[in-house]
């Protein structure tokens, strides 16, 4: 086998997918109604007209809008902990709050990817110009704000024809402006998967749009048979000399005006038929009970052979399942509750999945850009970690306290362990002054047997 040799080994020969090197949203999609734009449109549209896609999307922001991100130090150096205090008062100093951000960010899961544009400003005090506004006066770059960019408003990407690499986006612009071009530098851009490296990602509805899409066919034809089943279907009749091919111009527009009357009938305060009088008159001549032109409804009969309840809700679940929140529909049939336990523990890890990659692309794109901006040392960077999503049963906890005692290990000699327990019950703890009172406290005499 040849060897490799270092100047080989720092080429890169290949491309992650076909045909994202063309920047278009969604290019390798094999279905046509989700590539392009038209996917961004599709996406939309199930996120704002679909009941159990809007609930799990809606669950999703407000469960992670409450998870709380902490600024780490980068160690316990005076240093370390001034950096990160710095790193917190620019969050804090932003026009919007971190809360607002991640909401917003959390779009990228419709879409597949959300885009920010990230304004910076200097902190020179409070000045008058929006530019400079800032509680802090060090002189340091800060934040303005992050702001986002609607996918809606997504062009096309700037790819590199070479390597594939993500150089920007370029957004739609109104009053007949080109496209501007957003470098990936000045953004923080979140996506779902980097798999082909499809600049778009890849949206968490995609596995729900077949179910997505003949559900509301069929809750139409539902909307549609009962008002049929409620209203009748309108059967009107008329001489057929009115009906032939050889019709005259005037009973052919009767008839396109009886046409329009059976069309538009409906059963509500401001529905009627208006109709003539005349009635069929006998080989004599003389008039007979039948009219000549006559409206009914058919109603039907006996009933269904199709339930359509069931089949909505099986596409419901299909829909709930594919976003790991099958849970929402446990409710509406049976449901042990340590089934429900198991797809909610399901659903809040994939929760801590999403917030985990948010905070991984801020440390990545937007702390480290500030680093830079500032000049500061790599060293003392800290970094943003997001606490827990899911509650802690602390009947659990009490249960893994006992089975530590019963091992014989010693909590105390564990701050770290004491401090997030603290932590998980909400308590307010000092690990400083713990670790004191443990320096201070007399060692325990072991007095041999005899």
């Amino acid at each position: 086998m040849k060897k490799l040799s270092e100047t080989a080994a720092k080429i890169e020969l290949g491309v992650s997918g076909k045909n994202t090197y063309t920047g278009d949203i969604r290019a390798d999609e094999f279905l046509q109604a989700l590539r392009g734009k038209k996917a961004i449109q599709k996406y939309r549209e199930m996120r704002d007209n679909n009941a159990i896609v809007g609930s799990v999307m809606y669950a999703v922001e407000q469960t992670l809008r409450d998870v709380k991100i902490e600024v780490k130090p980068a160690d316990d150096s005076p240093v370390a902990k001034a950096e990160a205090e710095f790193l917190q008062s620019v969050l804090d100093d932003m026009d919007h709050s971190l809360d607002d951000h991640i909401s917003e960010a959390l779009s990228y899961l419709t879409y597949g990817f959300s885009w920010f544009e990230v304004v910076y400003k200097r902190r020179e005090g409070d000045f008058r110009s929006p530019k400079k506004n800032s509680k802090y006066e060090d002189g340091r770059i800060g934040i303005k704000k992050i702001a986002i960019r609607a996918p809606w408003t997504v062009e096309s990407f700037e790819v590199d024809q070479n390597t594939g690499e993500i150089l920007g986006m370029y957004q739609e612009a109104n009053w007949g402006k080109r496209p501007a071009l957003i470098p990936v530098e000045k953004s923080v851009y979140y996506r779902t998967t980097s798999l082909n490296n499809d600049p778009s990602g890849r949206s968490v509805l995609r596995n729900a749009y077949v179910s997505y899409t003949y559900l509301n066919k069929i809750q139409s034809y539902e909307a549609i048979a009962i008002e049929r089943e409620l209203h009748g279907v309108p059967v009107g009749r008329m001489p057929a000399e009115y009906m032939s091919a050889d019709a005259s111009v005037d009973q052919a527009a009767l008839r396109g005006q009886f046409e329009r009357i059976l069309r538009d009938l409906k059963n509500n305060e401001q529905g009627y038929a208006l109709l003539p009088s005349d009635l069929y008159v006998d080989a004599d001549g003389k008039p007979t009970s039948q009219r000549l032109m006559d409206v009914e409804l058919i109603t039907a009969n006996g009933s269904r052979s199709i339930d359509i309840d069931p089949v909505v809700k099986r596409y419901q679940h299909d829909i709930a399942r594919s976003l790991m929140a099958e849970f929402l529909m446990l409710g509406s049939g049976s449901g042990s509750y340590a089934l429900s336990k198991t797809k909610t523990d399901l659903f809040l890890r994939s929760l801590e999945s999403y917030i985990n990659t948010i905070v991984d692309v801020l440390n990545k794109q937007l702390v480290e850009r500030l680093w830079q901006l500032n000049g500061l040392d790599w060293a003392t960077m800290p970094k943003l970690v997001a606490g827990d999503v899911a509650p802690h049963d602390l009947r659990e906890i009490a249960a893994f306290l006992r089975n530590i005692n019963n091992a014989g290990i010693e909590l105390q000699e564990h701050p770290e362990v004491v401090t997030d327990l603290m932590a998980i019950a909400e308590i307010d703890f000092d690990r400083k002054k713990y670790e004191e009172r443990l320096a201070a406290a007399p060692v325990a005499e072991v007095v041999p047997e005899s």
